[in-house]
């Protein structure tokens, strides 16, 4: 298993999504379709209803609250690239 933080106990999603299969197939050509979305979309939700029916109500809270503040993160960390790009 790939860990989730790196030696300084950062968040290491960066390199796990660029290990991943999907990631590698969507990214081999530079070009996202909207086929590569809506499958990776479908592939999302798929992996997020498995883990829902793995799960006990209390990890489902736990993994909500932690794919939500990721989101937050994700969305934020745009933001902030997009203002400093208008400065």
């Amino acid at each position: 298993m790939q860990t989730l933080f790196d030696e300084q106990g950062m968040l290491n999603i960066a390199d796990i999504v660029a290990a991943n299969p999907s990631y590698k197939a969507i990214m081999e050509d530079g070009v996202v379709t909207d086929k590569e979305l809506k499958d990776q979309a479908a592939a999302t939700i798929a992996a997020i209803r498995k883990l829902q029916t793995m799960c006990t109500v209390e990890q489902q809270n736990a993994i909500l609250e932690a794919i939500t503040e990721m989101g937050v993160l994700f969305a934020v960390y745009h933001h902030h690239e997009l203002q400093d790009l208008c400065k």
